[in-house]
């Protein structure tokens, strides 16, 4: 947390800083129908308006110029759907030495693809896994011998960074918690650990995309859902994996129904608008959609297009100091209901080091 609040803290003085995090999402276009994707209810993807090869590189390179220290690469869609830019965008982020993360279904992987990044030091890879084995995984994610290309592709990283000598990138399954797996966590541990990865990082559901079937916990699973966090810990610990599950130990947390309510409820009264601030992404992230649409949140659903513009003009523009005006006066966008568990633990962490080590 000490860039992000260092900028933050820069910010409150009047001194506007550069985005420490991109968030980036290379395209929409998707080779799975995940059951609890805003894609499930999409028969047809418009990938014309996408931003261009050439604008993704720009991108990178005036990032490394304004100070920019870290990427997440995600989508939106799967980025390995776009496989030649994407790979470019991970080569220009590492030789500009910035820092970056891959969220990605990993089906698309070739050898060539894994033995890359891991060639090139990329930091951080998170295949999302939400099941254990074939049953639940093939179902959630709509794709027969989805778990096993998967779990092939977490095998790959492993198998090379042990051939190449590397000790990057870190690796890690993204889960999103639901009522086939909640009761399954350790297993998801164990797999972990099967394949050679070092985090098992699970995320709430959000059910506002779900139309036909009920994936959310209910009452009695959340209450269910502590045990099982519980288990998991224990397991993660005598197998020394690294995980966030202790966070779903408080059931508000589970899924995302209420998540602008809990941003909210997590605030501080103070005569200072920045320690009381609910949220500080708008300060310290970037986030640039498929089409170009950018905003300073990671469900951002109001910003300005990036297309003509530069990423300085766009994080210093009219729309974005007045959704940090807003979020200063606690008068949060429908959005917020999207948002994570980690983004919520972030402002707790960053909110302390503003108290603790600032004079704001």
């Amino acid at each position: 947390m000490g860039l992000k609040a260092e900028r933050v803290a820069k910010w409150a003085v009047g001194e506007p800083q550069a985005p420490v995090r991109i968030e980036l999402h290379p395209t929409n276009k998707c080779n799975l129908k995940c059951r609890f994707c805003w894609q499930s209810t999409v028969k047809e993807i418009d990938t014309s308006t996408e931003l261009s090869d050439e604008k993704l590189y720009s991108i990178v390179r005036e990032a490394a110029e304004i100070g920019v220290k870290e990427w997440i690469i995600s989508g939106g869609g799967e980025p390995l759907v776009r496989r030649n830019a994407t790979m470019n965008v991970f080569e220009l982020i590492k030789k500009n030495n910035m820092w970056g993360q891959l969220t990605t279904n990993g089906t698309l992987f070739r050898k060539e693809d894994v033995k890359k990044l891991v060639e090139i030091n990329w930091d951080q890879i998170q295949i999302s896994i939400d099941g254990p084995n074939s049953k639940i995984q093939d179902y959630l994610r709509n794709k027969k011998g989805g778990f096993a290309n998967a779990v092939e592709t977490a095998r790959l990283f492993s198998k090379y960074k042990i051939n190449l000598d590397k000790n990057q990138p870190y690796l890690g399954f993204n889960t999103v918690l639901n009522r086939l797996n909640y009761d399954k966590l350790d297993e998801m541990i164990d797999l972990a650990y099967d394949v050679g990865f070092q985090l098992v990082y699970f995320e709430p559901i959000y059910g506002g995309y779900l139309t036909k079937e009920r994936l959310t916990l209910n009452e009695e699973e959340k209450k269910e859902l502590r045990y099982c966090a519980k288990k998991a810990k224990k397991r993660a610990n005598r197998l020394r994996i690294d995980t966030n599950i202790d966070r779903f130990m408080q059931t508000k947390l589970v899924d995302k129904s209420d998540f602008k309510h809990v941003v909210l409820r997590e605030t501080e009264n103070s005569f200072n608008h920045f320690i009381s601030a609910p949220c500080y992404q708008p300060w310290y992230l970037l986030g640039i959609k498929a089409n170009g649409l950018a905003g300073c949140c990671s469900t951002f659903e109001v910003g300005e297009y990036i297309q003509d513009k530069t990423l300085k003009e766009l994080w210093l523009s009219k729309t974005f100091n007045e959704i940090r005006n807003n979020m200063l006066n606690k008068n949060l966008p429908e959005y917020c209901s999207k948002c994570s568990v980690v983004v919520v633990m972030d402002n707790k962490d960053i909110r302390k080091s503003l108290k603790k080590n600032y004079e704001l």
